[in-house]
């Protein structure tokens, strides 16, 4: 007898036990919520996927490919803010099957330095069906429309009155890129009246000559806007960052970002010299994917590899109380084949 309820006393705390432990697994999915929606930026004004790339979407689980489809621009010339730079579709290109394409469009603040109120009405409908003539092209029905624009206090009053405007003209979800800048400064800068907003969390110090200023990735920097970010009024996603890019540097001056020089080229550039980590000379005058070399000039690499990412998704994946989608910017060959999809999945993992 004594046996028996000495047998139904352990089998009665194992099944607490596994009853515990179903109830904490429960309690994990509960509050982990949703899988995150898995995004690429595609910057690039002919939409034409590479078969890494169409592999590298596959792999990862990419369900969203927001695609850049314009610039809005002030042309001085015709005295109006006209499209710059329409996407094109590359020969024999479509949209990935199961992909969402999101149109995003890149307003600059010169615009709203002359666009006045009573305009901004006309002028959504022109975006909205530019935007639409643009998606028809490419073969795809927009859902959702993403504004990208570095307003600040002088321009927020005609940035928020477009969105506005393309409410009413668009009739679907609008959404915004946010910059550190406006996280912090909100008081100043203001709200946009979208229904989310992308945090880019990356850009964040000055162009400079410095061998050790970063700006794409910085950790003490990006440290100075956390607190401003768990409070921010509007629901944020993420887009973090995996490109790199070339600076050109004379008399220790930037003169100009070459973002069309992949920095693995150029320690086999014969008129280059190496002059400590990420930095070249140029030793004689010579031209470099356009662009002009001087004798003398320095050539800074900020190069973004797994580390710096993975770094980033961590550092503010605790501040986002919210998230929906995390974006890497962008979606090239060359940065894939820098990180990889394993390091890849790994940097979508890390938010949540």
């Amino acid at each position: 007898m004594r046996f028996h309820l000495v047998v139904r006393s352990v089998c009665f705390a194992l099944v607490l036990a596994l009853l515990a432990l179903v109830a904490s697994c429960g309690g994990r999915s509960a509050a982990e919520g949703p899988p995150l929606r898995r995004s690429f930026y595609y910057w690039r004004t002919t939409f034409a996927l590479t078969p890494a790339e169409q592999q590298a979407v596959t792999a990862l689980h990419v369900e969203r490919i927001y695609l850049r489809v314009f610039d809005l621009a002030w042309a001085e010339a015709d005295k109006t803010a006209a499209p710059v730079g329409p996407v094109t579709l590359g020969a024999g290109a479509q949209v990935p099957a199961g992909v969402e394409i999101v149109p995003v469009v890149y307003v600059t603040t010169e615009v709203f330095k002359h666009v006045t109120k009573a305009q901004l009405p006309m002028l959504a409908r022109k975006v909205w069906a530019d935007v639409q003539s643009r998606a028809a092209a490419l073969g795809f029905r927009p859902r959702e429309l993403q504004l990208d624009c570095d307003w600040t206090d002088s321009t927020r009053e005609g940035f928020f009155g477009l969105v506005t405007e393309l409410k009413t003209a668009a009739a679907i979800p609008l959404t915004s890129t946010i910059r550190l800048h406006q996280v912090k400064y909100r008081e100043r800068t203001g709200v946009p009246p979208v229904e989310r907003g992308t945090l880019m969390f990356y850009n964040m110090g000055k162009f400079s000559a410095d061998p050790e200023t970063r700006m794409i990735f910085d950790a003490p920097s990006a440290a100075k806007y956390l607190a401003r970010v768990d409070d921010y009024p509007l629901p944020l996603d993420v887009a973090l960052p995996i490109w790199s890019w070339t600076v050109h540097v004379r008399d220790d001056l930037v003169v100009g970002l070459m973002q069309s020089t992949d920095p693995a080229e150029l320690p086999g550039l014969d008129f280059l010299a190496a002059d400590g980590p990420d930095r070249f000379v140029a030793t004689r005058s010579a031209f470099l994917h356009g662009t002009l070399l001087r004798e003398g000039d320095v050539l800074k690499i900020e190069v973004t590899g797994p580390a710096e990412t993975q770094a980033a998704a961590r550092m503010i994946g605790p501040h986002l109380s919210s998230p929906h989608t995390v974006t890497l910017f962008d979606l090239s060959e060359r940065n894939l084949t820098r990180h990889g999809t394993d390091q890849l999945d790994t940097v979508f993992r890390a938010i949540r």
